[in-house]
């Protein structure tokens, strides 16, 4: 069944609150959440600069694009307009301030993996 409905601030302060309701049950006033943890700093409403995380970047729906897949998705059009109707796809999306270009693609190995391949095939090589 697809659902054709923009997401209004309401509901997703309400979602919010039951997320925040959960979390209590879970870690009664936060005990055993860290000062640094995403939950505990979104639901405490702490966007103040943190060493581990960042939530300091405003991004206004006017002033931003939506990015998946190396695409920017447009204003009007649906998901299936761009990827097909299959239900079962995952994507990773990010948001960029309009006029940057596409975001920068995530390396598919690990900067230590990468080394330890060098160093294998050079050793390859001097065999």
């Amino acid at each position: 069944m697809t659902v054709k409905k923009v997401l209004e601030k309401e509901k997703l302060l309400e979602e919010l609150e039951i997320m925040r309701g959960l979390i209590m049950m879970a870690y009664p006033a936060y005990h055993g959440l860290g000062d640094w943890e995403p939950i505990r700093v979104i639901l405490e409403n702490e966007e103040k600069f943190h060493e581990k995380i960042d939530l300091t970047d405003n991004l206004y729906a006017e002033e931003s694009t939506i990015w998946i897949v190396g695409k920017e998705l447009q204003v009007g059009k649906l998901l299936s307009d761009y990827f097909g109707k299959n239900e079962k796809q995952k994507f990773i999306v990010k948001v960029q301030k309009r006029g940057q270009g596409a975001p920068v693609r995530e390396p598919m190995i690990g900067e230590e993996e990468h080394k330890k391949m060098l160093a294998f095939y050079y050793k390859k090589q001097e065999e």
